[in-house]
């Protein structure tokens, strides 16, 4: 698939003919180019001439798709492959949100869109002060997850997330409020964010919700950064900042050809110039005095 995606569900139109050739067939989804690597989704039992059916992969994480038939004297005939997911990453981006209420601009969204608040009035999503406040994603499909990361509000009150619960599940009986627990929240500290396992949980809605009167449930989102480190050789004269800022130029265009547009390179030291003298062999072919 050309990059790493979550996957979750796949769809096979069998032929119209002999269809009883794809029983058993196992599908998997992985990184792997040894197919036996990569992690089972489901195994096919049986698919009815020219029928379709969907196999769930619960946002299983791969580059690659493989359908195959273990054994000897197997014929695999496919008439449709079909499948659909993300690109591997934060799935809460592409949810929606809701709360129970709304104080002034801080939307439920803002909880989601990448942008962290960590100052006053900036991008958190907050609640009234009401009684059981709550926050809801709708991840739009089901999913198996593994861990829900909380970010707390910075500008003040912290301690406000406390006791809040984080709740899994399909159904939106009370708001989805009663669907099972994966975590309860003691104290996230002023603009820290938590991760709390969920043991890959099914549901296709996340609830935040801290029960009792008098609560207000303020939630701000991830911001995610990667560093990375690199060392290089140049003939260029790295010393000279103007060959330094052209080098960070050429970097950043070859990284956005390749899809990474949201990179900031910068240089953590002045590079060093280093002379590298060739010593010159003295020596002599053969018996030359």
């Amino acid at each position: 698939m050309l990059k790493v995606y979550r996957v979750n569900r796949v769809t096979i139109t069998n032929r119209p003919t002999h269809g009883w050739r794809i029983n058993g067939a196992v599908i998997r989804i992985g990184n792997f180019l040894d197919i036996y690597n990569n992690t089972v989704c489901a195994t096919i039992s049986t698919l009815a001439d020219g029928a379709t059916d969907t196999f769930s992969c619960g946002g299983m994480k791969g580059r690659y798709m493989i359908v195959h038939i273990p054994g000897d004297q197997k014929i695999l005939s496919l008439s449709e492959i079909g499948v659909y997911g993300y690109l591997a990453g934060n799935m809460a981006v592409d949810g929606a949100a809701t709360q129970s209420s709304t104080f002034m601009s801080w939307f439920a969204e803002k909880a989601i869109d990448s942008n962290r608040g960590l100052q006053k009035n900036t991008s958190c999503s907050s609640t009234l002060n009401e009684t059981n406040p709550w926050w809801r994603l709708d991840l739009r499909d089901v999913y198996k997850i593994r861990k829900v990361v909380v970010t707390n509000r910075n500008d003040c009150c912290p301690e406000q997330i406390n006791g809040a619960e984080i709740r899994i599940g399909n159904s939106l009986e009370n708001n989805g409020n009663d669907n099972p627990i994966c975590a309860v929240i003691p104290a996230i500290s002023a603009g820290e964010s938590y991760n709390y396992s969920c043991g890959g949980m099914e549901g296709r809605y996340v609830n935040l919700i801290i029960p009792g009167d008098m609560k207000i449930l303020t939630l701000c989102p991830v911001l995610k950064r990667s560093f990375v480190n690199m060392q290089f050789n140049s003939r260029v004269d790295l010393t000279d900042p103007s060959a330094r800022e052209k080098v960070l130029k050429q970097l950043g265009s070859v990284l956005a050809d390749k899809g990474f547009k949201n990179v900031t390179l910068r240089w953590s030291q002045t590079p060093k110039r280093v002379i590298q003298k060739v010593n010159a062999d003295k020596s002599h072919c053969g018996n030359g005095k």
